[in-house]
């Protein structure tokens, strides 16, 4: 019983990370219905999400090798102080933009006193009794998402990712990651395509941002997180990786074909309905 759960938690797990489903509130929804919601996290969780982080950099392996030839050829540079005239380079520049939009995400550790660090707090959307705040923060997920599907198909994009891009992906990293209802990959690459960037680096720069957040996330979970069984790992850590992988390509199949609609669609409609279910909720205590 144990290993079909991990098989489906996994395979659920990956499918709401990857395509721009928001994982977040709908495992919000599902422990609030099972009475779970208690603010535990599962080490499966995290090995998942590992699992996650290694599908997506398969998937993009050729993007994560010029990222480790860009990192090897920075320290070069600085040494032979060459550093201001490589950074013309696109691939440099690319490395360099990964880097600033990970700069913001240290807010996460402002302490908030008794309530933990900013990241715990913002955090607790996702088991605080009701269903209101996921379901409002899915329904702007899904409307970011539809406007950028509209874009898509009214105009050209042809921008590349550039600094105030990559400083403004950060900040907004700060609050989609741990608020729940929202979407990582789905919200970054969005965003790019409504700054007018095109859907290549758009969604280049949202999986590479995506892979490093998800394996710390990953890390951390499964290091605090309830122990799990060996075999629910293996099962956890292998199926996260291979599906993740596989949703890449379906992910990318999907923004090519201008199905991007139907993914905000969905997000739009669920999170109409638990914002509804949310209200009732407070209502009722």
């Amino acid at each position: 019983m144990a290993i079909l759960k991990a098989i489906i938690q996994a395979i659920l797990q990956v499918i709401f990370t990857i395509l721009p489903l928001s994982a977040s509130a709908h495992s919000s929804a599902y422990h609030e219905f099972a009475h779970t919601a208690d603010g535990t996290v599962s080490a499966l969780t995290g090995i998942v999400h590992i699992g996650i982080a290694v599908g997506i950099i398969a998937a993009s392996y050729t993007v994560f090798l010029r990222l480790i030839k860009e990192c090897v050829g920075t320290f070069g540079d600085m040494f032979s102080k060459r550093l201001k005239g490589s950074s013309k380079r696109p691939a440099r520049r690319f490395f360099y933009f990964t880097l600033i939009s990970f700069v913001p995400l240290i807010l996460w550790l402002i302490p908030l006193g008794k309530a933990g660090f900013l990241f715990t707090v913002l955090h607790k959307t996702s088991f605080n009794g009701t269903l209101l705040d996921d379901g409002v923060f899915l329904l702007i997920t899904g409307a970011v998402l539809l406007a950028a599907a509209k874009q898509l198909t009214l105009s050209r994009n042809d921008k590349d990712v550039t600094l105030v891009y990559a400083v403004i992906v950060g900040v907004v990293c700060v609050l989609i990651v741990p608020l729940s209802g929202f979407t990582l990959i789905g919200l970054i690459f969005a965003l790019l395509i409504l700054f007018g960037v095109s859907r290549r680096p758009a969604l280049r720069f949202a999986l590479t941002i995506s892979a490093p957040v998800y394996l710390v996330i990953g890390i951390v979970q499964t290091c605090i997180g309830e122990s799990v069984g060996w075999a629910e790992g293996i099962i956890g850590a292998i199926l996260g990786a291979v599906l993740s992988f596989v949703c890449v390509k379906v992910l990318r199949f999907i923004i090519k074909n201008d199905y991007l609609k139907f993914i905000a669609t969905y997000d739009l409609g669920f999170g109409f309905l638990i914002a509804v279910i949310g209200i009732f909720q407070l209502a009722l205590n």
